[in-house]
């Protein structure tokens, strides 16, 4: 069974889904810290501060998953390059 990993495009994941990270990240600032909504002021922050949770959440995870695929990448590449040498060395001693 052969194995192909485009190795170009993990890193292209890895990158957008770093990217996302940050976009979400940056979102932080926009969120209203007050919030005028009479008897539902209290409900209304209650649900603003699971977003927000949640968004962290979502922020750290993105983050995390990228650095999984970056190295994943890093993995696949070393790996490669080990095969190619075993490959390699294996042609030139039959050559010989």
């Amino acid at each position: 069974m052969t194995l192909f990993v485009d190795h170009d495009a993990l890193r292209s994941e890895a990158a957008r889904l770093s990217e996302t990270s940050a976009y979400v990240d940056a979102l932080a600032p926009s969120i209203p810290g007050n919030v005028d909504g009479g008897v539902g002021t209290a409900a209304i922050l209650g649900i603003m501060s699971i977003f927000v949770e949640s968004a962290g959440e979502l922020s750290v995870a993105l983050a995390g998953f990228g650095d999984a695929v970056s190295e994943s990448a890093d993995r696949y590449s070393e790996q490669d390059l080990a095969a190619a040498d075993q490959v390699n060395a294996a042609l030139w001693e039959e050559q010989r």
